[in-house]
């Protein structure tokens, strides 16, 4: 079983198996049908589209950021409705830099499901390679009756958050572009800055000029700050709770102990005008 990454000469080798279930989850935040489209012209053999906003999120609201889980409930009936179950291999892939699928990756990690992996390279690994591709929408889905829940160990809101980061006992890993977390530019949100306290290190410096992932000793050594101290919590955010999970993976393919996601991440912190905020 596969369980943070898979290669495109792997999943290809078991493309027929009967208990694969795989997830197209291409996506961009500024032309949301984009992804769709791309997936109606060409997708992996027998891949399901999963949508950010309607599948992965939930509305949002004042102090929630912009991306907050769904309610388990809503969450439930979408695992059960694709038939995913403990002997399910579920393999998830975007364009080509991970974050969207690195997100629902770890949606299911919260849950409990831990046969699930990310196809390292994303789509622009699978289709130079000629393997399998169609526009078919999969029908006739095997549906499932399982109550899942949110593991909360591994979450973190806003509150909290303030109350670690006066103790010090944590590792607060912000994974947006340098220039955003400095304050420079805000393409998104409405106030730009940082945590005090955060620790930079952008999601794509976990990729190589390929689009896949560096090795595990690579991914070890720009994770090395955060290994200083074994006391401390790794707690990881980002603008609104996406890629901060491509970190997580990340960590959790280079072997580093498990850590917590701020979902709301700058996206909830800056809607407080009380929270402190960083620049430069």
């Amino acid at each position: 079983m596969f369980n943070t990454i898979i290669s495109a000469k792997a999943l290809n080798n078991i493309i027929n198996n009967e208990n694969l279930i795989i997830f197209d989850c291409r996506y961009n935040i500024l032309k949301k049908d984009l992804g769709y489209k791309n997936y109606l012209e060409s997708h992996i053999k027998n891949s399901h589209y999963i949508n950010l906003e309607s599948d992965l999120s939930s509305e949002a609201t004042e102090h929630s950021g912009r991306h907050p889980l769904p309610e388990i409930s809503k969450f439930n009936s979408f695992l059960n409705f694709y038939g995913i179950n403990k002997n399910s291999q579920i393999v998830l892939y975007d364009d080509d830099n991970s974050s969207m699928c690195s997100r629902f990756w770890w949606m299911l990690k919260l849950v409990g499901i831990e046969n699930c992996a990310v196809l390292d390279g994303g789509y622009k690994s699978w289709y130079p390679n000629h393997f399998p591709t169609d526009n078919l929408v999969p029908k006739d889905l095997r549906k499932e009756n399982i109550k899942y829940s949110y593991n909360s160990d591994y979450l973190i809101d806003t509150e909290n958050l303030k109350n670690r980061l006066k103790k010090n006992d944590i590792y607060l890993i912000d994974a947006r572009d340098k220039d955003r977390f400095l304050g420079k530019k805000e393409p998104i949100d409405n106030k730009a800055g940082h945590v005090p306290g955060a620790i930079n290190m952008p999601f794509k410096n976990n990729l190589g000029k390929d689009g896949k992932f560096k090795n595990k000793s690579e991914l070890r050594n720009i994770f090395q700050e955060i290994t200083l101290d074994d006391s401390k919590e790794i707690i990881n955010m980002c603008g609104s709770g996406i890629t901060a999970c491509h970190n997580y993976l990340a960590m959790e393919y280079c072997g580093l102990r498990k850590s917590k996601i701020y979902v709301g991440s700058w996206s909830a912190w800056s809607s407080y005008n009380d929270n402190k905020i960083e620049k430069e």
